[in-house]
């Protein structure tokens, strides 16, 4: 069923740096300049009477842990209507070597679902979005993107479990688009999406959500 927006709405993204975008150095709109603004200035053209107020709480180098710390501050006191979250590409980045700094596929699952918790307690109305995490195109090690798949697969159980109004199939849409043009520079170094790639997670969003 897709996700009715109204100008009262409140649509919130939460993240890491794929969500962040510079948008504390937006002095103006604090939206950034990453896909949460394609989906703002879309929402904007499509419907300018009644789209929503757009906040973005994404915060560059964060995995699901820097998440549960801040989630009352950032999620909750603000009451959105619509909560959309993208985590997990550093949890899985970050513990490749030398950083070896990652984040367990349990305590990921363990500290997602305590947000999805804590929100669905204090917020019960809230719809949630869940963003699977996307693409890791590294030259080392070889299976780097191979290691993506079981956080992209708990996201897909998290969303089941917590009846989820979209999971936004990001690993699918990424894998389609680097076999269908290799040459296109998604991102600008197998982690980050270059502003092509934001039109992908943009363009993906709003299908998922029935907003296109």
């Amino acid at each position: 069923m897709p996700i009715q927006l109204s100008r009262a709405s409140r649509l919130l993204f939460i993240g890491d740096s794929i969500t962040d975008c510079g948008w504390r150095q937006d002095q103006t709109e604090q939206i950034g300049n990453g896909y949460v603004r394609l989906i703002r200035d879309w929402l904007l053209a499509k419907s300018p009477a009644d789209a929503p107020q757009v906040i973005n709480r994404g915060i560059s180098g964060n995995k699901i842990p820097d998440l549960v710390k801040r989630w009352d501050r950032d999620v909750i006191e603000l009451s959105p209507d619509v909560v959309s979250v993208c985590i997990g590409i550093n949890d899985v980045w970050h513990g490749l070597p030398p950083r070896n700094a990652g984040c367990s596929i349990q305590d990921f699952v363990a500290g997602y679902s305590e947000i999805l918790s804590r929100t669905r307690r204090a917020l019960p109305a809230a719809r949630l979005v869940l963003c699977e995490p996307s693409a890791l195109r590294l030259p080392e090690p070889p299976d780097a993107d191979a290691r993506m798949e079981p956080y992209a697969d708990a996201v897909r159980r998290i969303g089941k479990e917590f009846t989820a109004d979209a999971v936004v199939p990001l690993r699918a849409v990424f894998a389609g688009a680097y076999h269908a043009r290799p040459e296109i520079a998604w991102t600008t170094d197998g982690v980050h999406p270059t502003s092509t790639g934001h039109a992908l997670i943009a363009r993906a969003w709003l299908q998922a959500t029935g907003n296109t």
